[in-house]
């Protein structure tokens, strides 16, 4: 009985500013020993031990237990007459009065009386301080208490006393034990349930199954939101991550139903920390190592709407440089840097696009990161600075809205005035136009003649009438010359020189679009240069017929005026080739000469022709390769008679291939078998030229009706040659290789053609 009474006065006596029953139970007891036995020298003792601690408490009735125990001091035999407490119990005595006095004002704010209101809620929770600021754990415990007792539900003082324990008395039963309390009367509180938990796991010996136990019930207490199942959650999956990598399976597991009770429960909910995630990613590289089924984890969540933050992207990069791989970490930043993110999120992720590739990249993939993300972070400083100068920016504003407005025709001329294909369309066009108002007039003068040009006249008109408009515009150009010829000796020499310059630019007119028109058909459409293109269009056909019908009434111009009437052209002897000879015979490629001579080919002579005997096509030259390059590194395959590099006639460019002409076939064989050689440090392709050879009808005879027919050797052979790799301009000038005209002329040593010839060409039409 004594020792219980002790015992628990002991532990109790420090908690209570007023005499409690427990010390009064204690001390009546001592005293009815004593009263038995008065001569026993050990009870006495007792009972002043028990005197002496409870006048060194802080008590609310120590000056009443003070004069109790003076009394029974005087009371016992042998007694002094001035009784006096020993001088330790007298300091201790002090100190606890001053105690007293010190809380009788937060006694007075907690009374039992009081209302449990916010009023005393506040006043415990001063009182509380209070304690905590003294440093007694009992005093403090004791405060909890009293508090908790009078709001039971209150789950923030739950959760502060709990961590009061765990920071002070470190003791896991009773830590446990104030837990299960507060979950009985705050089960809705996911932080009671999570820190429960995390203490669980801190118990001497952990118990897998009451974890799991606990873990089951806190999800289906009935929390109030996301964060609180996030909690519990990330509560479970660090108790078994803590496991380590022998639970690894078990881990992934919880992983995947924790995102499908999130998903299930919380469909809308969207973490941009990714708690979960990201934790799990994690945990799949460094516990189960597997950087895949990492990657796929973040992968997994571009997917979803978490995507449209940055937070996102930034943690599967951040991820990718923890493991070294740098190059995973590009490829995301350029799929996420032009995503439209959440709060300037994409600006945010260009700057650490730049910055990674500064730390972690090459001169060249910065360079890339940084003309990429240029125009975005151009932008955003442009709208920052609008913020920044909101008057300036509305002056901007004003004067773009007194700025004029292009119509839809300006804007349409505009966009005509830029595009060359116009220009080059308007320039032929002016050059018809030109060449027609002349030969207008000349017309009306033809008509009061009897001669032989009144009478090819009608003809050339029914020729043109069945062209379309430019191209019959260009053919009526020549009816003029071929219809007046008879009186061209009395014209003067310049004028005769200023109708043909005429002629010859309605001629180049119509050659550029015949010949755009065919590289259309060949590269435009997707067909390579040996497959045939679809069909022409009519437009295409007028115009080839009227290139046709100017060519013809140049050649007959050149029959009967003498050369020095032009500046340039082939003698008017020359001797015409015939349709069954020039057939036979391979077609030539006509390159006219680069730089100056490309653009004034008239001016300066009759274009060079090239047979494509042992000749070599290569291809997948540099750039910057010479003439001189390519034939020092095939010289020792033999003689070379000639090296051509082919350039673009509009850039003047370097089309990347050219030809070699050889001296035999043998030497032209070595280069063939030479395997890729480079040059530049580029590897070459070399094979034989083969150019396309000329055909019946519309494939081999330009004309009409029937094989035979036309007005030329094909398309291989008028006036120029369309090599198989290349397609070569034409000069500028009249040069045109004769060709037969009659059906079924196999001569080479076949007359001039007259102009009478040319009259019955076209009139059988």
């Amino acid at each position: 009985m004594r020792a219980s009474s002790d015992s628990s006065w002991s532990a109790y006596h420090p908690w209570r500013l007023t005499v409690g029953r427990l010390q009064v139970i204690c001390r009546e007891y001592e005293h009815e020993l004593s009263a038995r036995d008065p001569t026993s020298d050990a009870q006495l003792l007792r009972v002043r031990q028990l005197y002496h601690r409870q006048l060194q408490v802080p008590l609310a009735e120590a000056a009443q237990t003070m004069q109790s125990y003076l009394k029974w001091e005087a009371s016992l035999p042998h007694a002094q007459q001035a009784i006096q407490a020993p001088s330790h119990v007298q300091q201790g005595f002090q100190k606890a009065q001053q105690a007293v006095s010190l809380r009788h004002e937060h006694e007075a704010m907690v009374a039992p009386d009081k209302p449990a209101d916010e009023n005393l809620l506040a006043a415990f929770l001063a009182y509380i301080k209070y304690e905590e600021a003294k440093g007694d754990p009992a005093r403090v415990q004791l405060v909890y208490e009293r508090a908790l007792a009078a709001f039971p539900v209150t789950h923030y003082l739950w959760q502060a006393y709990a961590h009061y324990l765990e920071d002070h008395l470190k003791v896991p039963a009773a830590i446990n034990a104030v837990y299960s309390r507060a979950l009985r009367n705050c089960p809705w509180v996911g932080s009671l349930w999570a820190n429960a938990l995390r203490a669980l796991e801190l118990s001497t010996v952990f118990d897998e199954q009451q974890h799991a136990t606990l873990y089951s019930s806190a999800v289906q207490a009935g929390l109030q939101t996301a964060d609180d199942y996030m909690e519990v959650v990330l509560a479970r999956l660090d108790a078994l991550r803590h496991r380590g990598a022998d639970r690894a399976q078990e881990l992934k597991q919880g992983f995947q139903q924790a995102a499908e009770l999130m998903q299930t429960y919380f469909p809308d909910y969207i973490d941009r920390t990714l708690r979960i995630h990201a934790y799990w990613a994690d945990c799949e590289m460094h516990v189960g190592q597997d950087p895949a089924a990492a990657e796929a984890v973040w992968e997994g969540v571009l997917k979803s709407t978490a995507a449209r933050y940055v937070e996102t992207w930034i943690g599967y990069i951040t991820m990718l440089i923890g493991s070294d791989n740098t190059g995973q970490a590009r490829r995301v930043y350029k799929r996420g840097y032009s995503r439209k993110l959440e709060e300037a999120g994409q600006l945010f992720l260009c700057q650490a696009w730049l910055r990674f590739e500064r730390e972690h990249g090459t001169a060249d993939t910065l360079a890339e990161a940084s003309r990429k993300v240029r125009p975005i972070l151009e932008q955003a400083a442009a709208a920052a600075a609008v913020v920044s100068d909101s008057e300036g920016s509305a002056k901007a504003q004003a004067a773009a809205k007194k700025a004029k407005k292009l119509t839809p025709e300006e804007m349409k001329k505009m966009r005509q005035q830029a595009d060359p294909n116009y220009q080059s369309k308007q320039a032929a066009a002016a050059a018809a136009a030109t060449a027609g108002d002349g030969i207008a007039t000349g017309s009306k003068k033809g008509k009061k003649g009897k001669g032989p040009a009144a009478r090819a006249e009608p003809a050339a008109q029914a020729e043109s009438a069945s062209l379309p408009a430019p191209a019959a515009a260009v053919a009526a150009a020549v009816a003029e010359p071929t219809a007046k010829h008879a009186s061209a000796d009395a014209m003067p020499s310049d004028a005769a020189a200023v109708k043909h310059s005429t002629a010859q630019a309605a001629s180049q007119a119509l050659h550029d679009q015949a010949s755009s028109a065919g590289s259309k058909r060949r590269h435009g459409l997707g067909f390579s240069e040996d497959q045939p293109g679809p069909k022409k269009s009519k437009q295409a056909d007028g115009v080839d017929k009227a290139a046709d019908s100017l060519q013809q009434a140049q050649h007959a111009q050149q029959a009967q005026q003498p050369p020095s009437s032009f500046s340039a052209g082939p003698p008017s002897n020359q001797p015409p080739v015939s349709k069954t000879q020039s057939q036979q015979s391979k077609p030539a490629n006509v390159q006219a000469a680069a730089g100056a001579q490309s653009s004034a080919g008239a001016a300066q002579g009759p274009p060079v022709i090239f047979t494509d005997e042992c000749t070599a096509f290569v291809r997948g030259l540099d750039n910057k390769v010479t003439e001189e390059e390519l034939r020092n590194l095939l010289a020792a395959c033999g003689e070379i008679k000639g090296v051509r590099l082919v350039m673009d006639k509009v850039t003047g460019m370097f089309k990347g291939f050219g030809y070699v002409e050889f001296a035999n076939n043998s030497a032209l064989q070595k280069a063939v078998d030479l395997k890729e050689p480079e040059l530049h440090g580029r590897k070459m392709t070399i094979m034989v030229s083969k150019p396309p050879s000329g055909g019946p009808g519309r494939g081999g005879a330009r004309g009409r009706g029937a094989p035979g027919r036309g007005f030329g050797a094909g398309r291989g052979d008028r006036g120029r040659s369309i090599h198989q790799h290349e397609r070569l301009a034409v000069a500028a000038a009249p040069a045109f290789v004769p060709r037969a005209i009659a059906k079924g002329e196999t001569s080479s040593k076949a007359p001039a053609a007259t102009n009478a010839d040319f009259r019955k060409l076209l009139n059988k039409k």
